[in-house]
């Protein structure tokens, strides 16, 4: 089946489904498909779009750990589902639930504060899970800077995974002392340059591999080239990057500076490039470049195929009462994994 044809029967599907289902999706999500969903974002706005929709099905066009958040708080009656549940994230599998469980046991043993966990949302369902036991929250890369500074000014410590760079980053802007920042190895081994005791914010090392491969050098050779070049990149780059550049935010921060920058102005951004590429096209007026052509491969497994064939899967539903690849939750991290969801919108709307 050509391109063309897919897309008109996927057209035809939405229009025999009505109001019955909602598809978000990701930015990072390529452009054609992204012209298919009802709702785009970002991991907070879809996250919060989700909560309140009150489709049938949802039809979760990004990876897994979102579709996995927007089960966590959809309603009871409603059935998410992916285009296909091979859309992982390699940063969700940096920590499991068992290695978070130890190094939150050791960080508690040797830290004199009590400490809160914050988990990325880019994480499995287990570690939101031991987040929300624990009486942590989630966060995205809009809001980890206010929740990791709540905890803090309720006299906490915090344990931040997975990412190191949104930690470390969120960690400079909060002008938190070096000799409070401890790095937790895959290994628990601790490294910091003060007193484990009286530290403040213990950062898990891990990283997403799009956001490592934006370099300073990428950044010195685009302002050879454009002198009055902007520079904007997501927090999950390396923090020397971060450093370099004019601008750090969300990936919905980026979209918005941009956009309402100035015509004519020019712009070097550090993330996905599937939404940049996307943004050069959409702001035509200004200049838009990526650091470095880095692509989420996961997101690349959200194909017009698969989303016409989930499509019609919901068509079928009322006759074969089965779903291709429904997102569901295990019963066992289902309450205090929603506790966390729950725990980071509080924080975010209750605080603006």
């Amino acid at each position: 089946m050509d391109i063309q044809n897919i897309i008109s029967k996927i057209t035809s599907l939405k229009k025999t489904l009505k109001d019955s289902v909602v598809i978000p999706a990701h930015h990072y999500i390529k452009s054609d498909i992204i012209a298919q969903a009802d709702i785009v974002g970002d991991s907070y706005k879809l996250a919060k779009d989700c909560s309140k929709t009150q489709a049938d099905f949802i039809l979760f066009c990004g990876v897994k750990f979102m579709a996995e958040g927007a089960r966590l708080l959809a309603k009871p009656n409603q059935k998410v589902l992916m285009p296909t549940l091979l859309a992982g994230c390699p940063l969700a599998e940096m920590i499991d639930e068992s290695t978070a469980c130890e190094a939150y046991k050791l960080i508690s043993s040797l830290c004199a504060y009590e400490v809160a966990p914050v988990v990325y949302v880019n994480s499995n369902v287990s570690l939101k899970s031991f987040c929300g036991k624990h009486n942590g929250a989630i966060c995205t890369s809009s809001n980890a800077g206010k929740i990791i500074n709540t905890y803090l000014n309720q006299g906490k410590a915090v344990f931040f995974s997975p990412d190191y760079n949104l930690g470390i980053n969120s960690a400079r802007i909060l002008q938190l002392p070096e000799n409070q920042i401890v790095i937790v190895k895959k290994d628990l081994s601790l490294l910091c340059k003060g007193s484990i005791k009286n530290a403040r914010i213990f950062l898990w090392d891990g990283c997403c591999y799009v956001h490592k491969k934006f370099t300073v050098e990428h950044i010195r050779k685009l302002r050879e080239q454009y002198p009055n070049i902007q520079i904007i990149v997501h927090p999950e780059c390396d923090e020397e990057v971060v450093l370099q550049c004019d601008f750090v935010g969300s990936t919905q921060t980026i979209l918005n500076t941009i956009k309402d920058a100035p015509t004519g102005s020019i712009w070097g951004v550090g993330t996905e490039y599937h939404f940049v590429e996307r943004m050069a096209q959409n702001f035509s007026n200004k200049t838009i470049l990526p650091l470095k052509i880095s692509c989420c491969e996961d997101m690349g497994r959200i194909t017009f195929q698969n989303v016409y064939e989930s499509l019609q899967s919901i068509v079928q539903y009322p006759e074969k009462n089965r779903l291709l690849y429904e997102v569901t939750i295990p019963v066992e991290y289902y309450t205090n994994a929603k506790k966390a969801m729950h725990n980071m919108l509080s924080i975010v709307e209750d605080n603006k």
